[in-house]
């Protein structure tokens, strides 16, 4: 993560810890997007036959693919959430 947006100059070393808050907007995210897919997954296990290992080698996968975008889009929501920007102006 850079230190500083290239845009504003804002300093995005707030303070120690600061990020940690952004595991609880990443949870609910988790859920909307695991959730459905877990559904899906039982659902194809019936129409395909797949073994239940084979599932959850997917499911594996795919969590640790999504990982790192799910924790860059609750960061960039906590920083959406705690700063106030006022105004952008005319470059």
């Amino acid at each position: 993560m850079p230190e500083r947006c290239s845009c504003c100059n804002q300093d995005f070393r707030i303070e120690p810890g600061f990020y940690s808050a952004a595991l609880w907007i990443s949870y609910p995210i988790v859920l909307i997007v695991f959730v459905p897919m877990i559904f899906l997954g039982f659902l194809l296990k019936e129409t395909y036959s797949l073994s239940l290992e084979m599932m959850l080698g997917f499911f594996i996968i795919i969590c640790f693919g999504l990982q790192i975008p799910i924790m860059r889009i609750s960061r960039a929501l906590l920083l959406h959430f705690t700063i106030h920007y006022v105004g952008s102006g005319n470059k």
